[in-house]
């Protein structure tokens, strides 16, 4: 532990640090949290070694401890992911407990837009055990990874390879919930972004045009326009400065009861909406 704290000291916080030792120890020995403190002083094995001072040069490299790991917790639900896969984020899983709570028990069709992982698809299947949740990507890689945790997860999630962008939506209602955390960072951003981010995670997951922020959002308020049922839900993880303007954009397209929800951080970060009954 003294190794990988000296060594990560110049580029990572301290606590920072604690939490890269703690995930290492949980997936390297099983430990938790209790069982990292008694054993701090213990001989590591050679071969444990190794394996810490390899995770080590990988983080100074500044790799995602979750690409390391091969694994990150959306939530309580631990989700495989590595290189062309978005990372979960804590938010979003703040969000999908929220659109959970608000919901109830949800039966028919349910589509993630922009799945990824498959962690708001996954998470949506194992709360809803009657919806027939979907989930659509444009890469196959991301899909790989979310067909891997459903496995894992063992729910049934239908997944789609596709670009929305090019996406023909069929002229017929047939989704109760709608949800996409579609790439929403303007390329203008990214000198406040950290390097591991830009370095390593998927750019066509995360960034949109600078001219055209509300890209993903306009094109799957168009397909739901066509695809929702009446009194249908569609929920937004928005871009914290696209608040208002994603407000105005659903508004303008017919959609009810538009409302806007900060996170954790006091941030603008998800907007919800209803498809009119009539």
């Amino acid at each position: 532990m003294r190794m990988i704290r000296t060594s990560l000291a110049d580029i990572y916080p301290a606590g920072e640090v604690d939490g890269f030792i703690r995930l290492i120890f949980e997936e390297l020995c099983g430990y938790n949290t209790t069982q990292l403190l008694l054993n701090r002083d213990t001989k590591l094995s050679v071969e444990l070694a190794v394996q810490i001072e390899n995770i080590t040069e990988r983080l100074l490299r500044q790799e995602p401890i979750q690409y390391i790991l091969g694994n990150a917790y959306f939530g309580d639900l631990r989700m495989a992911v590595g290189p062309g896969v978005l990372i979960p984020r804590p938010e979003t899983a703040e969000i999908v407990q929220r659109i959970i709570a608000r919901q109830g028990d949800v039966s028919g069709r349910v589509v993630d837009f922009c799945t990824g992982s498959g962690c708001i698809a996954i998470a949506l299947a194992l709360a809803w055990k009657n919806a027939q949740v979907e989930g659509w990507d444009v890469s196959q890689e991301a899909l790989s990874y979310a067909h891997r945790n459903a496995i894992s997860h063992a729910v049934n999630v239908e997944w789609r390879e596709c670009n929305l962008l090019h996406y023909t939506s069929v002229n017929k209602p047939r989704y109760k919930v709608i949800v996409s955390n579609p790439p929403y960072i303007m390329e203008q951003e990214q000198s406040q972004m950290d390097d591991n981010v830009l370095q390593y995670e998927p750019h066509v997951a995360l960034f949109v045009a600078d001219n055209d922020p509300l890209l993903f959002y306009r094109t799957i308020a168009d397909i739901a326009v066509k695809e929702l049922l009446p009194g249908g839900v569609l929920y937004f993880e928005i871009n914290r400065l696209m608040g208002d303007a994603c407000r105005k954009m659903l508004l303008e397209k017919g959609f009810v009861q538009v409302e806007l929800f900060r996170d954790y951080l006091g941030a603008d970060r998800m907007i919800s909406c209803v498809k009119p009954v009539s």
